[in-house]
């Protein structure tokens, strides 16, 4: 790990290497509040994207952790999750780190008319979130290990869910905006059933948030709207999801209108 200077002191900035080597390196973004941390330590929210999107979440935290008790949004640190370089979406990376693995992958054409990306690497971007991003922000920062969230946007919307159906303690918190549901036939809806059929057996308490902008393609509302209507009544106080769609609202703009109360949300159990 490389620690990168930032000005901000508030603020870290680190280069983090899987196993493959400097082709595989990550660059991670870190707020931490300035306020002490409670007893049992920060919440603490991943943020995938972390080029484009940690700087927007980030700021919302600051902002509104300076009155919880009307804002619902508590202190707690930031980790963007991003890449090398300044590209805000890492075209090629994305596809491989956030989409989940299959035998054939049946995707509709390219609207450029050029072949897809690399992907179906998710089990092993998930396995390195798991073993070295989680353990280093642990030690790194005085965290509440009960309480970690994931934000997904898009394909990372996708890898969320991902996450919940395959390994859903890793998070309690889960929010997916605009998720990339229809990716590979709508493969990922794969693990809904396993999930729900194993909610009695999870120790931990999990809030899933989807939403989608009311001007997005179609599919990506009915897709998102679909899966929540599935999963709500199987709201039980150990498991708690809600969807909520952005009026006027598109596919970029949908995530800093909708993510004050996806935070209240994800939050609402401290």
């Amino acid at each position: 790990m490389t620690e990168i200077h930032h000005p901000d002191s508030q603020m870290e900035e680190w280069l983090i290497e899987r196993a493959e080597g400097a082709a595989s390196s990550y660059k991670l973004y870190i707020y931490s509040p300035s306020e002490p941390a409670p007893s049992e330590g920060y919440p603490v929210l991943y943020v995938l994207d972390g080029n484009a999107f940690f700087q927007t979440v980030s700021d919302a935290v600051r902002m509104q952790s300076r009155r919880p008790e009307v804002t619902g949004v508590h202190a707690s640190v930031v980790v963007g999750i991003g890449y090398p370089g300044e590209i805000l979406f890492h075209r090629e990376r994305r596809f491989y780190d956030y989409t989940p693995s299959a035998d054939t992958a049946e995707l509709p054409p390219m609207p450029s008319g050029s072949s897809w990306p690399e992907n179906g690497g998710a089990e092993r971007f998930l396995l390195f979130l798991r073993e070295t991003i989680q353990p280093f922000i642990r030690e790194h920062c005085v965290i509440n290990p009960e309480h970690q969230t994931i934000f997904g946007h898009s394909l990372g919307g996708l890898f969320a869910l991902y996450t919940l159906f395959n390994k859903p303690g890793t998070f309690q918190g889960y929010i997916a905006t605009s998720p990339s549901i229809w990716w590979n036939q709508q493969a990922v809806l794969q693990g809904e059933s396993p999930f729900l059929n194993g909610l009695g057996d999870y120790d931990v308490s999990i809030r899933l948030f989807l939403s989608a902008g009311s001007l997005e393609k179609a599919h990506m509302i009915t897709d998102a709207k679909a899966l929540s209507s599935r999963l709500k009544p199987y709201n039980t106080p150990g498991f708690q999801t809600q969807y909520i769609e952005g009026h006027e609202e598109n596919h970029m703009s949908i995530v800093p209108t909708i993510l004050s109360r996806a935070l209240r949300f994800t939050q609402q159990t401290l």
